[in-house]
This record gives structure tokens, C-alpha cells and sequence, in this order.
């Protein structure tokens, strides 16, 4: 299955709207070091932190988390590895 690509779309998502660290750091009240962190893929965030990410960049959460690019054979493959667990 694919990986999500939470810290590529967050990336592209900045240089769309020309916005820098510090801005989205800013705007959702985080630092500027945990955006980073976002950025290079060390961690994600909260559910209610990214809604606010989404809400300020005009995104969807599928889109940012990277959903709207699994294939159908991504989700049956995924399906398939759970009911091994």
C-alpha cells in the first residue's frame, strides 16, 4: 500500500499559498519547530489541529493525509493486511 504523505502535501499546500513555517505556525498557534517536524515527517498532528490546518489552507483532510490518491487495489490491500492481523 501506498504511504500517506501527509508531510509532501503539507509542503506543496505552503508553496501553493506562499506561505512560510512561521506563517502557518502563526495562524493555527504552534511554533514554527513543530511545523517543521510536520514537514520532514517526524510526527503529524492532532485531529483538531489538522481541521485547522485544512480550514486555513482551504484544504480536505484527504487531501492533505493523502488519501485522495489510493487506488482501490491500495484499499483492498489494506483490507487484506488487517484481517492477517
Amino acid at each position: 500500500m501506498k504511504r500517506l504523505k501527509f508531510s509532501e502535501n503539507l509542503r506543496e499546500a505552503l508553496a501553493v499559498h506562499k506561505m512560510t513555517q512561521q506563517d502557518l505556525a502563526n495562524r493555527i498557534g504552534t511554533t514554527q519547530q513543530t511545523v517543521s517536524r510536520w514537514l520532514k515527517g517526524v510526527n503529524e498532528p492532532d485531529l483538531t489541529t489538522l481541521m485547522d490546518i485544512c480550514l486555513y489552507l482551504g484544504e480536505t483532510p484527504n487531501s492533505l493525509l493523502g488519501y485522495d490518491d489510493l487506488t482501490e487495489q491500495d484499499i483492498a490491500e489494506c483490507k487484506q493486511d488487517r484481517r492477517k492481523d
